[in-house]
């Protein structure tokens, strides 16, 4: 008596998820063409066919339904954030419509129902989830959160951020490599009082960066044979007030001790302080280098044009969309962490 073919059987034979097995049995986007082939050809092997009547085999249209979703996992903070995360969102819509998938965004919280709750009735009611392909997460979220993502069995891939407890595909860019090479090339240019503006826990991004400028003070010295020196200012990033706060510092400070050369742990920061410098009679760059990391547009068109790391976000974007991919067609392949490499643009201000 012959076995009954179903789709789990291709999909074990295969190593691919039943998600993408039916996407490609029925012709729908989603899935490679490389394997799509591979699908059809052991499902002739097999002899499969579908339920549907008046069908005539692998190619069945199951096309009535709606196409899949990659439900985007998006913090309130950083919806508002026009120069780095509406760029990477940019990327992954455009990800998605390549493929035909529509997408939903959301804004997850610890609030969302107790641990009796279904998982996908408490992140998201108002969604069919059967057409759920999976789950993209962008920037920090609690560990509470993550785990009740996870509950609901979708694949998950990290954007710019790292969570250890989670065995999820991570994509962000070179954040260690950004910080180093700042730091290489304000030693390049006889930099020897290096000061960082960050906000320490804000991102584990900037965390990174600051590594990467450690790393880099450490094993690189100055040409006159010493080590430049490195304090860090930790400043409430999301207050405006800590720049009248930094700046009424700096002025008391003796001209000797004060820094020679700025790094804004982003560009944002790096730009609101050169405009303060320069408010209270320090030029850049004449009195002072300043640096910053993401190349927002705004850096280009400052007054002086400022030096930045580039960071190619519409490109994080897409990578993300195209490692869920891979997720959902090889489920059983060892979990990746994707970095997406810097490159310094020197400018005006330094």
């Amino acid at each position: 008596m012959s076995r009954k073919v179903s789709i789990q059987t291709l999909a074990d034979q295969l190593g691919l998820s039943k998600y993408a097995v039916s996407r490609a049995l029925s012709g729908k986007t989603g899935v490679s063409e490389s394997t799509r082939a591979r699908v059809l050809e052991l499902a002739r092997a097999l002899g499969y066919r579908q339920n549907t009547p008046g069908s005539t085999g692998v190619s069945a249209a199951a096309d009535q339904s709606e196409p899949p979703f990659a439900l985007i996992c998006m913090n309130q903070l950083n919806r508002g954030e026009p120069h780095y995360w509406q760029r990477v969102l940019s990327g992954m819509i455009s990800g998605c419509n390549e493929r035909g998938w529509h997408h939903a965004i959301v804004s997850p919280s610890l609030g969302t129902g107790d641990a009796h709750t279904p998982p996908e009735r408490a992140i998201a009611p108002h969604l069919d989830w059967e057409r759920c392909a999976g789950v993209i997460v962008m920037g920090a979220f609690p560990h509470a959160v993550l785990q009740r993502l996870a509950q609901t069995g979708r694949p998950i891939v990290l954007v710019d951020h790292q969570e250890p407890l989670l065995n999820c595909d991570t994509i962000s860019h070179d954040n260690l490599e950004a910080g180093i090479t700042v730091v290489r090339y304000l030693l390049s240019l006889q930099a020897r009082r290096i000061g960082l503006i960050t906000d320490d826990g804000r991102a584990a991004s900037f965390a990174q960066r600051k590594i990467g400028m450690e790393l880099a003070l450490n094993h690189f010295h100055t040409g006159q044979g010493h080590a430049a020196t490195f304090r860090e200012w930790n400043v409430p990033y999301e207050q405006g007030e800590w720049v009248d706060q930094l700046a009424t510092e700096i002025k008391n400070m003796p001209e000797h001790e004060r820094p020679d050369a700025w790094i804004g742990v982003n560009d944002d920061i790096a730009l609101q302080w050169m405009n303060k410098l320069q408010e209270i009679g320090i030029s850049t760059p004449q009195d002072c280098l300043v640096v910053g990391i993401d190349n927002v547009h705004s850096a280009a068109t400052s007054s002086p044009p400022l030096t930045t790391v580039n960071l190619c976000k519409e490109e994080l974007g897409q990578r993300a969309i195209e490692a869920l991919q891979r997720r959902i067609e090889r489920p059983g392949t060892p979990k990746e962490t994707v970095m997406l490499a810097t490159s310094l643009i020197p400018r005006d201000s330094a």
